[in-house]
């Protein structure tokens, strides 16, 4: 079994590398499935990361949120590996983290109890949900007493049959894996 140092580069290379007509066609899919889930549908909060090159874009599901009505939030993480969601609005102020993604310096965070479902990013997913991370284990913490729903979106690239990384006890699971196949 591979390092998840190695799994996650050759994902992050496959991702990059990924011709641009097939990464539109994907992320079509994944769109449409994502907007059609029942997860969506029956979601008025939904947390969200703001994507960053070979990820998945998310501002189309930020506009598609604002569009139906429904609330975005935003991690902002602490330095403890704690992460709160703070509402993404016209009044919030964004700096980039020492990760390189963009957090909002501002607002008022969310109580986990009221987000209803949280796009969780990651990098390899099964579709039984298990999910190779960043490595920051923040989605981890975060997931371990929410009661809400979770998805991901996966590209092709990041969807294997078996997890080709070790999963441990507190690795929390996706609910649902939406991919475009």
């Amino acid at each position: 079994m591979a390092t998840k140092k190695a799994v996650r580069e050759q994902i992050i290379a496959s991702l990059s590398n990924m011709p641009d007509d097939v990464r539109q066609f994907q992320a079509g899919t994944l769109y449409e499935r994502l907007f059609a889930s029942k997860e969506w549908e029956r979601s008025q909060t939904i947390a969200v990361t703001l994507s960053t090159g070979f990820e998945l874009d998310t501002a189309p599901i930020i506009e598609a949120a604002k569009q139906a009505r429904k609330q975005i939030v935003i991690p902002k993480t602490f330095p403890d590996r704690q992460m709160v969601f703070v509402p993404l609005t016209d009044a919030i102020q964004l700096t980039k983290s020492s990760f390189g993604i963009l957090e909002p310096e501002n607002g008022t965070p969310v109580a986990k109890d009221q987000i209803d479902l949280v796009v969780v990013p990651g990098l390899g997913f099964t579709n039984s949900g298990e999910r190779l991370g960043f490595g920051g284990g923040y989605y981890d913490r975060f997931l371990a007493d929410y009661q809400g729903k979770t998805v991901t979106v996966a590209f092709d690239a990041q969807v294997f049959k078996t997890p080709k990384w070790r999963v441990y006890d507190h690795d929390i699971l996706v609910q649902h894996v939406i991919t475009s196949h």
